[in-house]
């Protein structure tokens, strides 16, 4: 497993260096310019003035010059400085992700907790009323976009109900309490939820489904096992390996999913950022959270190999 490890690692390598190229490219093909979007339009710049800032930024450099220039910082661990601000890039990052983190994290565990019980429930109770219900909250959640699902959620349970607040981590004016937060995070956390327990109600059915008239499971049941033990340590156990690979997946679309979530509940994550970068073609920032996007996606393909072969003794890497 360690050598297997490795070399996905080294394999790693080119593919993060062809990452940086494309994300380089593609931040500085946007239109506009970062120094004229630092400009208030009620307080005109001089050319001779952009010139200058464009030089102090690096700006009037080939593109070749830029690229060399930022992946040598990046591979010192600097992700350059923010264009608008002056701050590391690097510290904006470590600051708002962990909150990016507790949104995505709350999502996955609930999506999965339901997806799993849900999907094994539809699957036992086939063509049943309950099945077909189920069945129709599944295509549903699927069809439903995070961002519509949210302001649905925002109208219902902020607007009408007021049960939760419409935006923010915690309310402002007041010190943190996990009370608090959890209240600000329920609406957001469910909006990414529920689309992904749709997912993982589907597939975790059909894998129950294809094992639970197996052999060893047929064989559970006659040495006098009672049915949730039956279910919980022979069918699951099986069924859920197929359910693990579209969790590693998820990883990843939660985490595209978030950047929308956390700009309509204005949730003070790396996902917010990323949009307020765009708005003002701060290209430092742009490619620091699209590089680090993409070590989430090649970490997560990693766990999720590594937990397929725990979960399947069968299955070893090489």
């Amino acid at each position: 497993m360690t050598t297997y490890i490795l070399r996905r690692i080294l394999i790693s390598l080119p593919i993060i260096l062809g990452i940086t190229i494309i994300v380089f490219l593609l931040a500085n093909m946007m239109p506009g310019d970062a120094v004229l979007a630092m400009i208030s339009s009620d307080t005109p710049m001089e050319a001779d003035l952009i010139k200058l800032r464009q030089g102090q930024l690096g700006l009037d450099l080939p593109l070749y010059v830029q690229y060399g220039r930022w992946l040598g910082n990046l591979v010192h661990g600097n992700l350059g400085f923010s264009f608008q601000t002056g701050e590391p890039v690097a510290r904006m990052i470590v600051t708002r992700i962990p909150a990016t983190l507790e949104l995505m994290g709350i999502s996955l565990l609930i999506s999965i907790i339901l997806g799993v019980i849900l999907g094994t429930v539809s699957a036992l109770k086939q063509y049943s009323a309950l099945d077909y219900g189920l069945t129709l909250f599944g295509f549903t959640g699927i069809s439903i976009p995070d961002f519509f699902l949210g302001m649905i959620l925002i109208f219902i349970f902020a607007l009408k109900l007021k049960w939760f607040p419409t935006s923010g981590m915690v309310t402002a004016g007041t010190d943190f309490s996990w009370g608090d937060n959890l209240r600000h995070l329920f609406l957001p956390g469910l909006a990414l939820a529920l689309v992904r327990t749709s997912v993982f109600m589907r597939y975790t059915r059909a894998s129950v489904l294809e094992v639970i008239n197996d052999d060893y499971v047929r064989t559970a049941r006659a040495k006098g096992m009672t049915e949730f033990v039956v279910i919980a340590r022979h069918v699951l156990r099986n069924a859920l390996i197929p359910v693990i690979t579209v969790i590693g997946v998820s990883l990843t679309v939660l985490f595209a999913g978030a950047v929308i979530i956390e700009t309509i509940f204005q949730w003070p994550g790396i996902g917010l950022m990323f949009i307020s970068a765009i708005s003002l073609r701060d290209s430092p920032v742009i490619m620091g959270y699209v590089l680090v996007s993409a070590f989430v996606v090649l970490i997560a393909n990693l766990l999720t190999d590594v937990v397929y072969s725990w979960v399947d003794p069968r299955i070893r890497y090489e």
